[in-house]
């Protein structure tokens, strides 16, 4: 990709002129920060034809390497063929340390909140389709993606969590992150399951991805709880949530056959961000390629 050698995203907050001078470019990759206090940067692509009608937004979360760009550009080719609007977040490593674990980091905004603050800054648009909000998490975005719908349970309407290395478990004994418990991290704000009967949640991994890279959380508490790799605890995880939602609520798990863990690989070279889009607009049913699915 040509294209994505010519751009180069830092570490440190991207300056842009205000939302309504630029949101409304298409075909272009555009680089903004919210004007609100949080300070969220971002990247947006909007489809070059006008449909006439309010575009859905996808959401895309990267990873532990804050990768935003490269998921702009993976994803504008589907975004150009669904006529969806992309919008990835840049949780610097700067201001959103622990992004993952949607947590404050010294007295920067907590991401969660920042995530927020974007949202109701595009809600100002009127050809965007916020009525619903639908996301995709890789990596560590699954990591904040499935916390941020325990934290904010009536924001989500439909996510896929692709991959994550480890979760947060529906456990009073163990402190948040690891479990639902007390912990200082959290504050006073609560926990819940409801936001996973309010939205579709899918969790999708490769059955190779069962490598041990210095990026997987080791933690030897981790590795008790939930299995040593990405695949055992996908597979933990979502037999417990299960165990804990009401019977007409379940996450769906479904294992793809040859896959091992990376963004691009797996988004473009494979062709699974297609099957991501078709989950979050409800436009096919499981894919045939799909080695397991399982909702308990």
């Amino acid at each position: 990709m040509a294209y994505f050698e010519k751009l180069r995203a830092g570490e440190d907050d991207i300056p842009c002129a205000d939302i309504g001078d630029r949101v409304h470019i298409r075909g272009r990759i555009m680089a903004l920060t919210t004007r609100g206090p949080c300070g969220l940067s971002y990247f947006i692509y909007r489809p070059r034809q006008n449909f006439g009608r309010a575009e859905q937004v996808i959401f895309s979360i990267h990873g532990y390497t804050r990768n935003a760009l490269q998921h702009a550009v993976v994803l504008q080719e589907l975004a150009e063929e669904k006529g969806m609007t992309i919008v990835v977040p840049h949780f610097t490593r700067k201001k959103f340390r622990r992004y993952q674990q949607v947590r404050s980091h010294g007295q920067n905004p907590a991401p969660d909140i920042a995530l927020m603050e974007l949202i109701d800054e595009l809600r100002e648009i009127q050809d965007l389709d916020l009525s619903t909000i639908r996301a995709v998490g890789y990596s560590g975005g699954g990591q904040f993606l499935h916390r941020l719908i325990m934290l904010h349970p009536d924001l989500v309407d439909r996510a896929v969590l692709f991959a994550p290395g480890w979760y947060t478990m529906p456990y009073g004994g163990y402190p948040y992150p690891l479990g639902f418990g007390e912990s200082n991290s959290l504050g006073d704000r609560p926990l819940s399951l409801d936001g996973f009967c309010n939205a579709e949640v899918l969790v999708l991994v490769g059955d190779n991805d069962t490598g041990r890279s210095p990026s997987l959380n080791q933690d030897k508490q981790i590795d008790f709880l939930q299995g040593r790799t990405r695949v055992i605890r996908a597979q933990t995880w979502v037999r417990a949530m299960n165990a804990e939602l009401p019977s007409d609520c379940s996450i769906k798990l479904q294992l793809l056959k040859g896959l091992r863990h990376g963004f691009r690989r797996n988004f473009e070279t494979k062709g699974y961000g297609r099957l991501v889009f078709d989950q979050l607009l409800d436009e096919v049913p499981a894919p045939p390629e799909t080695e397991e699915s399982q909702s308990s």
